[in-house]
C-alpha cells in the first residue's frame, strides 16, 4: 500500500512539473495579475516575496554613425559609459590601408542612463546611419517563473522527505527520479531568473562607428 501511495504522489509531482506551453503562458495573465486579480475570489493568492510589485523593464539600443575619427570618438564612448556606471563588454577598432577605419563596441549601462548616452553618441557623428530602441515589459514572465520556481521548491523539499523517511526501494527509486527531475527544472527556471535580473539590471547598448571614406589627392 505504501509502495502505491508514493508512486501516486510521484506521478502527481511529475504532472504538476510538465513544462507550460510557452505561447499559452505569455498570453495568459497569472492568478495574480492586476488586470484579473480585482474582484476574482477564486484566484490563487500572489505568492509573498520581496519581487512582488516590481516591474522587470528589459530595454536596448544599437546606434551606426558615420564619424570623422572613430578610433577617438570610440575613446570618449567608453569614457562616459564608465562615468555613467556602466561597464564596456567589448570594444574593436579597424584600420586598413586605404579604407575607412571603424570601430564597434558594446556596453551595459544602468537604464536611466542609456537615454543620455544616446544622446552623447549622436551628438559625436556627422550622420546616424541607425538608431534602434527595444523595450521588453518581462514582469508577467519574470512572476510566473518566480512562483513556479517556489512551487518546485515545495516539491523537492517534498520528495526528500519522503525518499528518507522510509520508502521502500523501488518506490524510492522513482521518487529519485522525480526529485531529480524537479530539481533540474528548478536550476533551469533559478537561471532564467538570473538572466532577466540581468538583463533589467543594465540595458544593453550597441554601437558602430563608421570612419570617413579615403580622401582622393589630386595633382
Amino acid at each position: 500500500m505504501k509502495h502505491l501511495v508514493a508512486l501516486a504522489l510521484a506521478a502527481g509531482l511529475l504532472a504538476a512539473c510538465r513544462p507550460t506551453d510557452l505561447a499559452a503562458a505569455i498570453a495568459t495573465p497569472t492568478p495574480f495579475s492586476p488586470e484579473i486579480n480585482v474582484g476574482c475570489e477564486s484566484c490563487t493568492p500572489a505568492p509573498d516575496g520581496p519581487w512582488i510589485g516590481r516591474r522587470v523593464i528589459v530595454q536596448s539600443a544599437s546606434l551606426s554613425l558615420a564619424v570623422d575619427d572613430p578610433v577617438r570618438v570610440l575613446a570618449q564612448i567608453e569614457a562616459a559609459v564608465a562615468e555613467m556606471g556602466g561597464v564596456v563588454v567589448s570594444s574593436s577598432t579597424w584600420v586598413s590601408p586605404g579604407s575607412p577605419t571603424s570601430a564597434s563596441l558594446s556596453a551595459r549601462m544602468p537604464p536611466e542612463a542609456l537615454i543620455k548616452l544616446r544622446r552623447l553618441a549622436t551628438g559625436l557623428a556627422i550622420q546616424v546611419q541607425s538608431d534602434n530602441v527595444y523595450s521588453q515589459d518581462a514582469t508577467q514572465d519574470y512572476l510566473r517563473l518566480r512562483q513556479r520556481l517556489e512551487e518546485l521548491t515545495r516539491a523537492e523539499t517534498d520528495l526528500e522527505q519522503i525518499i528518507t523517511g522510509g520508502a521502500d526501494r523501488q518506490a524510492a527509486r522513482s521518487l529519485l527520479i522525480a526529485w531529480q527531475m524537479v530539481a533540474q527544472e528548478r536550476a533551469s527556471i533559478g537561471s532564467q531568473l538570473a538572466d532577466y535580473d540581468g538583463r533589467a539590471g543594465l540595458a544593453s547598448f550597441d554601437l558602430s562607428l563608421n570612419g570617413a571614406g579615403p580622401m582622393l589627392m589630386i595633382e
